[in-house]
């Protein structure tokens, strides 16, 4: 059996909000008071110069008009044509509409959606774990574009289960070889102390069963990005959730995520000290390919391990049962732009940092049976 948990950041499309942090402070302000200027009913002459020196600026008229789609109307329903057909500055009669809209997610580049599917297919995972999907018609259709294998004897499950954000990052899983989703829990409505709710995505239970009837549950868990008190709290009501589960007789148990903090941090002492998981990154035949040049022997503070030395905050964790059965484990990192933080082995085909599948690693690891 091989695990998988990977955070794959959308597959087609991406929230706007997700990738504003690389448009530069200058784009983000022009193009802020480009919407306030088109949003004004009475533009004065100046307002107009303004809009044109803006569109210059943001190089609207060096804009390949193929990538966009013109909506038609034709017998009550509507149609989208690629391309722009003309550019007239106003709509020809009252029931014509000329204008624009804010859309508000952003394709994913084939590239990085081809570096996704490579990631996976390399690894080849019997229970992949996925977070930050769309939906579960997206994880299909991705499935059949790029990951379904043409001697497949059986077809997968996937399952896409929507929590608490509108954002298009949900929680979801792909079995196959035999593996069947048996049952399912959602933890989403479970408060903070403050009273909201505490897992900004979900943090989904899922019960699995092989085709010898073998039963694993699986916890899966976002915690949030932006506040430590928020992942204290959910570092203890996971690691609460693990303890039930063996209070009522589980023993093969998962738990996997993006927690947003290195091992040794305190948050996460709830789940990782006082609990008796065990992380894959800790396993004796953990592989990973080590940093290039002469950083194969540093040992970056909060990196996975020595010569890995990616900030670590994705984790698989198992427990003691499946420890003891785990005969292999890694992470695996071909689809990450290293930037200027180090080197590691990439794709050939990854030339810049628009094209990488994460900013997360697969991680995974083999239990025998």
């Amino acid at each position: 059996m091989k695990i998988a948990s990977y955070n794959i950041q959308n597959l087609f499309h991406r929230h706007k909000s997700f990738r504003d942090h690389s448009l530069s402070h200058n784009v983000k302000q022009w193009v802020a008071e480009l919407d306030d200027l088109i949003m004004r009913a009475d533009k004065s002459p100046n307002d107009l110069d303004r809009v044109r020196e803006l569109s210059f600026l943001l190089g609207f008229d060096q804009v390949n008009m193929h990538q966009y789609g013109t909506l038609r109307t034709r017998n009550g329903e509507l149609y989208l044509k690629q391309g722009v057909q003309g550019r007239e500055s106003k709509a020809g009669n009252n029931d014509l509409w000329n204008g624009w809209l804010a859309l508000q997610t952003v394709p994913v580049p084939v590239r990085a959606q081809q570096h996704k599917a490579k990631t996976i297919l390399e690894i080849g995972p019997d229970i992949l774990l996925l977070q930050e999907v769309e939906d579960a018609a997206s994880l299909v259709e991705f499935h059949g574009r790029v990951l379904k294998s043409p001697d497949a004897l059986t077809e997968p499950e996937i399952h896409v289960f929507e929590g608490n954000e509108a954002k298009g990052r949900n929680l979801g899983v792909l079995l196959r070889n035999g593996y069947r989703l048996q049952g399912f829990v959602t933890h989403r409505y479970v408060r903070s102390a403050k009273g909201r709710l505490l897992f900004p995505l979900d943090c989904q239970e899922y019960h699995i069963a092989s085709a010898s009837g073998e039963r694993v549950v699986f916890l899966l868990a976002q915690f949030s990005k932006a506040s430590e008190q928020d992942r204290r709290e959910q570092s203890q009501t996971l690691a609460h959730i693990y303890k039930g589960l063996q209070e009522r007789g589980h023993q093969n148990i998962v738990v996997c995520g993006t927690f947003y903090e290195p091992s040794f941090s305190d948050t996460l002492s709830p789940l990782l000290r006082e609990t008796d998981l065990h992380s894959a990154s800790r396993h004796p035949e953990f592989i990973a390919d080590k940093d290039l040049d002469g950083h194969a022997h540093y040992h970056s503070m909060t990196a996975y391990r020595k010569g890995v030395n990616l900030k670590q905050q994705d984790y698989l964790l198992v427990s003691p049962s499946l420890w003891e059965r785990t005969i292999g484990a890694g992470l695996h990192r071909k689809g990450i732009w290293p930037g200027n933080q180090g080197k590691w082995p990439v794709y050939p085909t990854m030339q810049k940092a628009g094209h990488a599948a994460s900013e997360h690693p697969l991680i995974w690891m083999e239990v025998k049976p």
